[in-house]
């Protein structure tokens, strides 16, 4: 028997804090067999899906795949319009024996505070309760428990940065033939802790042990899948804070016993979990005194990848100021300015006001002198294991020189992956100093083994690791931090 699996998804991490909404043009929309040349030889949870449906020599589906950059709530407009394409792609393929969806878990809609849920209820009035639905999902999802009840498997990425999201993908259409089959039963538990993470990155300390506990969990062989869920804190949301999902075969047991041992070591890992943060001039005060470089130092509270404007100019201006040489930095999103050098030139100095357009939170405009050193169209391919062989694409660009500093600048928000952006404008890293970096921890596998040392650079932003500036009006409490005396 041949499997027919329709294969989709809306991907979004919405952050509730930024006041613009996100709308259908944020999104990247890849429609019908479009999406399997998107993603052949790619590193995504959709590549991974195709992959393993080759693997077991099912029929692919293609229907919709939708992704943005972190933002704002996504407009009621932009929303239903993506959903009714999924769906209607969805009736046309019928009869199918089973979906997988590439989705989030962080993501907020007008009308519909988790999209997830809503999606795949959605879904399965499309196709009835024996068609099988499984999903991917990032480690950031803020998940709500009512989706289990909707979907037969997920599979969460493990790893910050988000190396597997190949593997997930495999892993949701491998368990479809044991799912027809009859052979799994899967028993799904999700355990929810009061507790609020910023992002770190799995590849070492306490978020490494907790990731080793959940496999070894694994090493059961009912037990299909046991992941951390980090959440994501700056969605303010009913179902935000952290949580442990289990998948065991036959025994919902297994599963509750699993998720609720590691949600135990990770509440009273707590304490260890958050990153240590500085001050940006304080950052680059520690990254000069290295001894080894480059070292990097990062602009977290204006990362992109959690929906910020990615203008901000905090960390830049410490940089100038600091009158360091043989710097970099990536990436400033300011299309004015862009323009700007496209119209002058390579060659030209100009006089620039460089970021702080989208509002004052992020800092105000650096004024500077810039010489314009190479213009670019901004169509590139990543390389890092995270998403490895994915079309970036970031609108024209230009390298600007500003004393001893190498800005890249873009026309479209981005985070920097790994070095391809800084090759793309003769930028070889590995020769810089210090390396500024608009990004928290989705960096670290593409520049593994050329960054030597890393400061994470807080200041007032989208994504300052300070919970405390941001509302929670619909956050459940007591949550930890914001409420010391939170047990669990």
């Amino acid at each position: 028997m041949t499997l027919k699996i329709a294969i989709g998804g809306i991907e979004h991490e919405t952050n509730t804090h930024r006041t613009a909404d996100a709308d259908l043009s944020d999104f990247k929309i890849t429609r019908g067999h479009a999406i399997l040349a998107a993603n052949e030889g790619v590193r995504s949870y959709v590549g991974g899906m195709l992959d393993a449906a080759a693997s077991i020599g099912a029929s692919v589906v293609p229907l919709i795949h939708a992704q943005a950059e972190p933002a704002g709530i996504i407009s009621l407009g932009a929303y239903e319009q993506l959903v009714r394409e999924l769906l209607e792609g969805l009736r046309s393929a019928l009869p199918v024996d089973a979906v997988g969806l590439a989705l989030h878990g962080a993501g907020i809609a007008r009308g519909a505070e988790n999209i997830e849920v809503d999606i795949c209820r959605r879904v399965r009035q499309v196709v009835g309760s024996d068609v099988k639905v499984v999903i991917t999902l990032d480690l950031h999802g803020n998940l709500s428990p009512e989706l289990f009840e909707l979907v037969d498997a997920a599979f969460g990425t493990k790893d910050s940065p988000h190396t597997d999201m190949f593997e997930r993908g495999e892993d949701a259409i491998k368990i479809l033939p044991g799912l027809i089959g009859g052979n799994i039963v899967p028993k799904i538990h999700i355990e929810k802790l009061p507790l609020l993470l910023t992002p770190v990155t799995t590849m070492k300390d306490a978020t490494a042990a907790i990731n080793q506990m959940c496999r070894t969990f694994e090493e059961d062989a009912d037990i299909i899948a046991c992941t951390f869920f980090h959440g994501f804190p700056y969605a303010d949301t009913r179902f935000g804070g952290a949580s442990v999902l289990a998948v065991a075969n036959g025994s919902m047991q297994k599963a509750q016993s699993a998720a609720k041992s590691v949600a135990r070591f990770i509440w009273n890992s707590r304490a260890d979990i958050p990153a240590k943060t500085f001050a940006p001039e304080a950052a680059i005060k520690h990254a000069l005194a290295e001894k080894n470089g480059p070292v990097a130092v990062l602009d977290g509270a204006d990362n992109t990848g959690g929906g910020c404007p990615g203008d901000g100019t905090y960390l830049l201006r410490a940089m100038l100021e600091a009158k360091l040489s043989g710097a970099c930095f990536g990436v400033m999103c300011d299309p004015e300015v862009v323009s700007l050098a496209h119209e002058t030139g390579v060659g030209a100095t100009v006089d620039v006001q460089l970021g702080g357009k989208s509002d004052r939170l992020h800092g105000e405009p650096i004024a500077a002198r810039a010489y314009v050193k190479t213009l670019t169209d901004g169509s590139f391919v990543r390389r890092s294991p995270m998403g490895k062989g994915t079309h970036d694409y970031v609108g024209r660009t230009a390298r600007l020189q500003i004393g001893g500093v190498d800005v890249v600048v873009v026309s479209e928000r981005y985070q920097p992956y790994d070095p391809e952006i800084f090759s793309l404008h003769g930028i070889d890293v590995r020769r810089a100093s210090v390396v500024g970096l608009k990004s928290t921890n989705h960096w670290r596998a593409g520049f593994d083994g050329i960054i030597r040392s890393d400061y994470l650079a807080d200041s007032p932003g989208l994504m300052s690791q300070d919970l405390t500036l941001f509302s929670h009006e619909r956050a459940p409490r007591p949550i930890w931090p914001l409420d010391k005396d939170t047990t669990y």
